[in-house]
């Protein structure tokens, strides 16, 4: 019975992936993402773009650099991504099999492998307790909110979850979850310092013998070793050097002035989203006092302290930094339950986990449900009708002048762009001259956020004015404007704008 409901649990977080899932390279995310993966399954990395080295204006590669990706270090003229390669490298073989469609399907695998490998961490202290784990996992808000995006937070806290069911293992888990730990790292680089706890588990394993200690722990830090390696190889190609970052320096992401406001953000949003019953988890180490509560232990502090520093965020789904070790926490929350329960009525245990499963998954459905994680879908297909408006009705000469849609008009055109917000105030007529005078027609596309903020860096210019109407409008929140049409409504020519639904 209880293989059945882990079965259904599994499947239906599977099928959730897919059936909400946003399927769209849209935000500089999903976009980074899934153009990297395109980029692996066709063996070229790094392209240089002509325009990008041949520009007059300031800064010109950067103007040429599309959402989630910046000027290559490497490659003059190249853009690489600012996401880690991890997850890419995943999608690629899905492209190379079944087109950029099948990419979409890689999170919601992980996030079935997240459900399993968290049963398997969670039944160390009890089958029940892996049940129970697995079910209030899947219905964890943070967890259901990235499960249907194409981000790395999923794939990264399945890996951790799968190295820790191995390495915790009745047998010897030391080679697959090194090699769990170092696909992990791949995925998500700066957390490599998770490996460390469980390699020390490894080493102080009581039931093993000194010598097997040792294998094992060497064992598990060659696998591991494998994917840090790879990891700053790829750093190296791309940024070069192999501590290099996509997203900057490390002296502007961290600091000590950080720790307070995200300590805070992180505990309100753990208890609006889970329910305050997450801190039940910090009585395991009294409840259950051992070498597998130190290992979970540790790792989620060593998660909480390697984002308490990290750029501060507002928005409560940047709770997806502490992802990989979430389900722990779960683990330990459903385990410290149960202790509790058979310290005070040992027959009251299987029914009062079994309960409280059901409500803090029925709990954590409602929130996500509440915190659009099922209406994301809706929102983002935006990306794809603003993309598929610009393949199907500008010119194929057209060179679309944006920022937040840079990349997914390139996905879903195939027009080049030009990031507005890295072009120098200065330069917005003369860049738009050079461009004619390369064969291109500019065309502006906004998010109508954008607008604003176009008027205010422009203002020198009389196209930064945006006083002319829109030549279409996308789902009543992307328009589209063509410079051409100015000089001809000034003139009294109407131009009505067309509504895209």
């Amino acid at each position: 019975m209880r293989g059945l409901v882990l079965a259904a649990v599994v499947a239906a977080v599977a099928a959730i992936g897919v059936r909400w899932g946003t399927f769209v390279a849209g935000g500089s995310d999903s976009y980074c993402y899934v153009h990297q993966a395109v980029r692996w399954a066709s063996g070229r990395l790094q392209v240089p773009d002509p325009l990008a080295l041949e520009a007059p204006w300031p800064d010109a590669p950067l103007t040429f650099a599309p959402a989630g990706h910046r000027p290559s270090s490497t490659v003059p003229g190249a853009i690489v991504p600012v996401c880690p390669a991890g997850l890419s490298i995943a999608m690629a073989p899905f492209i190379a099999v079944g087109g950029v469609e099948a990419a979409f399907l890689v999170v919601p695998l992980f996030g079935a492998c997240l459900i399993a490998a968290t049963y398997r961490a969670g039944a160390r202290y009890g089958v029940r307790i892996g049940l129970a784990a697995a079910v209030v996992t899947a219905a964890s808000p943070v967890f259901l909110y990235q499960v249907v995006q194409p981000m790395s937070d999923v794939p990264a806290a399945a890996l951790w979850m799968l190295a820790v069911a191995a390495v915790t293992g009745a047998r010897s888990g030391a080679v697959s979850g090194g090699m769990a730990a170092g696909a992990a790292v791949v995925v998500r680089p700066n957390l490599v310092p998770l490996a460390l706890p469980l390699a020390l588990f490894l080493l102080r394993r009581p039931e093993r013998s000194r010598r097997e200690r040792r294998r094992d722990a060497a064992a598990f830090a060659v696998c591991a070793g494998i994917g840090v390696a790879c990891a700053a190889l790829i750093q190296y190609s791309f940024y070069g050097s192999p501590l290099g970052s996509g997203y900057g320096p490390l002296e502007t992401l961290f600091s000590l002035d950080h720790v307070a406001p995200n300590a805070a953000r992180y505990a309100s949003w753990l208890t609006s989203a889970q329910t305050p019953a997450w801190l039940m988890a910090a009585a395991a180490p009294a409840l259950l006092p051992g070498a597998l509560t130190r290992l979970l232990t540790g790792m989620l502090l060593l998660n909480a302290a390697l984002y308490l520093p990290y750029v501060v965020f507002g928005d409560w789904s940047y709770l997806r930094f502490l992802l990989p070790t979430l389900p722990l926490l779960l683990v330990l929350l459903v385990a410290s339950l149960d202790a509790v329960c058979r310290r005070i009525a040992p027959w009251t245990a299987p029914a009062v986990v079994g309960v409280a499963a059901v409500g803090l998954a029925v709990a954590g459905i409602g929130e996500a449900q509440a915190r659009q994680a099922f209406h994301l879908h809706a929102l983002e297909a935006r990306y794809a009708r603003a993309g598929t408006f610009v393949a199907d009705r500008l010119p194929p000469n057209a060179i679309v002048v944006t920022s937040w849609h840079s990349g997914s008009v390139r996905h879903y055109s195939g027009r080049p762009t030009l990031v507005w917000d890295g072009l120098d105030p200065a330069w917005l007529d003369r860049a738009l001259g050079y461009l004619r005078a390369r064969g291109l027609e500019p065309v502006l596309l906004f998010e109508s956020w954008e607008e604003p903020l176009f008027r205010q860096r422009f203002r020198a210019s009389p196209l930064g004015a945006l006083d002319w109407p829109p030549a279409a409008e996308i789902a009543s929140r992307v328009r589209v404007y063509r410079p051409g049409d100015r000089e001809a409504y000034l003139q009294g020519v109407e131009r009505p704008t067309e509504y895209v639904p």
